[in-house]
């Protein structure tokens, strides 16, 4: 099986219509991971959803770029909350199923 391969972040920018320096900044912050390669900047295809988002947060709410991590912490809080009330109703229906 052939590995995924590396996106160049150049073409990445390119796609989304962002600079690199944007990327880079995401990269400073903890947010996304690039790898360079020969003098070349990539991500690795499993950053790209991560990647996506935050340029769409950035482009579509106008979201500055430093002000990012802290709307992607409280999103990611945000869907494990979801998950534990999904979690938990369920738990609810399975002792309510068997309680009739």
């Amino acid at each position: 099986m052939q590995p995924n391969p590396l996106i160049p972040v150049s073409e990445f920018c390119i796609h989304h219509h962002v600079e690199i320096a944007f990327v880079n900044s995401l990269e400073q912050q903890g947010l996304v991971e690039t790898i360079c390669v020969e003098q070349s900047v990539y991500v690795q295809p499993e950053q790209l959803p991560r990647l996506e988002k935050l340029v769409r947060l950035h482009q579509d709410l106008a979201i500055h770029p430093d002000d990012l991590d802290v709307v992607s912490n409280l999103l990611e809080r945000l869907e494990g909350l979801q998950g534990e009330i999904s979690q938990l109703q369920n738990q609810l229906m399975f002792y309510q199923r068997r309680a009739d």
